[in-house]
């Protein structure tokens, strides 16, 4: 599929598993540490959805530790004694006798659960005639049975106050309180909840003082959970962090070295804009998705998953009723998808229109300054940021409907839980922790889900940021490798066209079936009107392009048949257009090539006297240069490129144009200079001054991509043709 830079304003899927597939690829040399950062989430999850279990035990076992007091009469109903016989194993005598009648009798120690460590173990008959007992049986216990039976239980007499568990004499003599005329649960004191009321804070201490500790020890196991939480999500981040800068690091190594192997054609019809883009913000954009998004939904789907089930398990019913609104939920997150996503579209096209008139108004600053053009590019400009302005606040207007719907939505459902669930506490059929847990998890059950509204379009981005880098990376505008390369023990560089035809569109030929042949040691220039075909022929010899039609040879071997970095490693090319990178004198003509010593470097600049202006700098040879070269002249770039070209000691030597911006002076000083560095190499000049070329051992005349004429420089004016046309053009002016 061909890369188009217009894709800067499509958007893909929301979720492509295609794409997640193909990124998960980069993640897999580091899946240690995405496992770890997984079971990190994991852990730390779960302590989060502890903390409201955790705050229902501190709730219903320690500050509201209430019981009942269950009441046998001396004739209960046969729904009383079948209630007791029931719930036996939960209740727990407090008579210090029990009439022990022929009948039914039951074990009636205390479970676990109930929160009182009964060790009476005594048996009672509950349903025999006669017999009359009170019992304790806890309310959190009570709560777990089918709440029409306990009304029912309620109505017929057998609950009655409620009571609270204290505990033991030492602790109640310690407070001053007498409770020996107290019932007593399991070896605990049992006192009604007015009289407690009435003792003095020191007393309720000492008499709760098991409550008081329980709550602090619970209180102290929350706060070690958040700081193991704590100390785990910062070692949750830093492997995450560290996974997406590794996928980061290799997904920019690969597209600049994808983008260095592309033809020239590709960046032909690509703005280099748009490609650093794909290696800059949509690479970022990736690491947003990596470091938040992924961990987010995974730790969102870990609690979602963990809250539902919890809430069944605490009540089934309750968790019906806070379930009633999700399919309201459901729809406003459906509408909420497709306008968001329409919206987020828009702005994305608004933004890139942004950034492309930036660059373009930038780039051209100085047109538009000679011009006078400022208030018309303003306007244009006001345009187009207007309409970047409407698309986000559209944007905007749609965020801030959905999430205060969200908001209302949990607020509703939190009201349904403290309707029914505050009725059912009401009713003792339900723990207060429990509600208090049920409220917790039920504002833990939204989070997610707008967790997930938010990051959607931030998931979106990272969709079309990530096609758009696998379409630049299967871009197949490749000049190909052969599989069985060729080398050449030593290049003497005889060069050799035969039947060349090429096209750059494969339409319009810009060759057509162009023959001729450069011997070792010759100098060949090649000259003819704008358009006729000369830089192609020098493009065609580095293998920048690949021909459609013919063979082009380098000692009688074919290019096409030798590796592309051998082939450019012999050739030595000058052109018109010179790009000098940031850094240093020294470093733009060594170019990274620590075989090129500094004397080299200087030899070569004294050959073609780019010595004389870079020992006036003030940092000579280590002087910084700005990007593009900015603070050198026009000359004194390509005066560098002639160093930069001779330093490697290239076979064949390819000047396209390199004198065109050399003054007159200047091109006089380094003629002589020229003529001993081609001596012994295979030269091809290119260039509209044929007063340069007079002395080439061979000139080609191109005219309308063919050959029209060869010779000499005399032999050529002797013809009267194209070339003494052109000659006498010149000569003239």
């Amino acid at each position: 599929m061909a890369y188009d830079y217009h894709d800067e304003e499509t958007l893909g899927k929301p979720y492509d598993g295609r794409l997640v597939r193909r990124l998960l690829t980069y993640v897999r040399p580091y899946r240690k540490y995405v496992a770890v950062a997984v079971v990190i989430l994991v852990f730390v999850a779960g302590g989060e959805l502890a903390l409201p279990f955790i705050t229902r035990i501190a709730i219903d076992d320690y500050i509201v530790a209430t019981s009942r007091i269950v009441e046998i009469g001396e004739s209960p109903s046969e729904f009383a004694a079948a209630f007791l016989r029931d719930h036996a194993a939960d209740l727990v005598p407090i008579d210090a006798e029990v009439p022990s009648e022929p009948g039914a009798t039951v074990d009636t120690r205390a479970p676990e659960e109930s929160g009182v460590a009964s060790d009476t173990g005594a048996d009672a008959d509950l349903g025999g005639p006669g017999a009359a007992a009170r019992y304790v049986i806890a309310s959190r216990v009570l709560s777990s049975y089918d709440p029409r039976e306990v009304m029912r239980a309620t109505d017929e007499g057998l609950v009655g106050e409620a009571y609270y568990y204290l505990a033991d004499a030492d602790a109640s003599s310690r407070a001053g309180l007498d409770t020996s005329s107290f019932p007593k649960a399991g070896g605990r004191i049992v006192i009604s909840t007015d009289r407690f009321r009435e003792l003095s804070g020191d007393q309720r201490w000492m008499m709760r003082e098991d409550d008081f500790r329980g709550v602090a020890r619970i209180a102290l196991l929350m706060v070690a959970i958040m700081a193991v939480s704590f100390g785990l999500t910062v070692l949750q981040i830093n492997m995450m962090e560290l996974t997406s800068q590794k996928v980061m690091y290799d997904i920019r190594m690969k597209v600049l070295r994808h983008v260095q192997s592309l033809s020239l054609s590709f960046f032909d019809k690509n703005p280099v804009g748009r490609l650093v883009t794909r290696a800059t913000n949509d690479v970022e954009v990736l690491h947003e998705m990596f470091t938040s998004i992924v961990i987010m939904l995974l730790r969102d789907m870990f609690i979602l998953v963990g809250v539902v089930i919890l809430l069944l398990k605490l009540n089934w019913r309750l968790a019906l009723v806070s379930f009633a609104i999700l399919p309201f939920m459901a729809w406003a997150t459906a509408v909420f998808s497709v306008r968001i996503r329409d919206a987020f579209r828009e702005v994305r096209i608004r933004v890139a229109r942004i950034n492309a008139s930036l660059q373009e108004n930038i780039s051209g600053m100085r047109v538009t300054q000679i011009f006078r053009r400022e208030p018309e590019s303003y306007r244009r400009f006001g345009v187009i940021n207007h309409d970047n302005f409407l698309a986000a606040m559209r944007q905007i207007r749609v965020f801030a409907s959905f999430m205060p719907l969200m908001e209302l939505a949990s607020a509703v459902a939190i009201a349904l839980v403290i309707w029914y669930g505050g009725g059912k506490v009401v009713r003792s059929t339900l723990s207060l922790g429990t509600l208090v847990a049920f409220l917790s998890y039920v504002q833990m059950f939204f989070r997610p889900i707008r967790n997930l509204a938010e990051q959607y379009g931030t998931m979106q981005q990272a969709m079309a940021s990530s096609e758009r880098i696998f379409l630049l990376l299967d871009n197949e505008q490749i000049v190909p490798e052969t599989d069985s390369p060729k080398r050449l023990e030593e290049v003497k560089g005889r060069i050799a066209f035969e039947g060349v035809t090429f096209s750059y569109g494969g339409s319009d030929d810009v060759l057509r079936d162009v023959s001729f042949t450069v011997e070792p040691g010759e100098t060949v220039a090649i000259v003819g009107a704008t358009g006729a075909g000369k830089t192609s022929i020098i493009s065609l010899i580095e293998r920048f392009y690949d021909i459609q039609e013919g063979s082009i040879t380098l000692d009688g071997v074919d290019i096409r048949d030798m590796k592309k970095s051998f082939l450019r490693s012999n050739l030595g090319l000058v052109m018109q257009d010179v790009f000098v990178f940031a850094g240093d004198i020294k470093g733009n003509i060594r170019l990274g090539n620590d075989g090129v010593s500094d004397e080299r470097l200087r030899e070569v600049a004294r050959h073609v006297h780019a010595d004389a202006f870079i020992e006036k700098l003030s940092g000579a040879y280590d002087e910084e240069v700005h990007e593009r070269g900015a603070t050198l002249s026009t000359g004194q770039r390509q005066l560098l490129a002639f160093a930069r070209a001779l330093a490697f000691d290239p076979k064949i030597l390819i000047l396209d144009e390199a004198t065109s911006n050399i003054d007159t002076e200047t091109e006089h000083l380094i003629q002589d200079a020229l003529l001993r560095l081609m001596e012994g190499r295979t030269s091809i000049v290119i260039a509209h001054r044929l007063s340069t070329i007079q002395h080439a051992d061979k000139i080609l005349v191109m005219h309308k991509g063919k050959i029209r004429e060869e010779g000499t420089h005399q032999e050529l004016l002797a013809k009267r043709g194209y070339y003494y046309t052109l000659y006498q053009l010149q000569y003239e002016q």
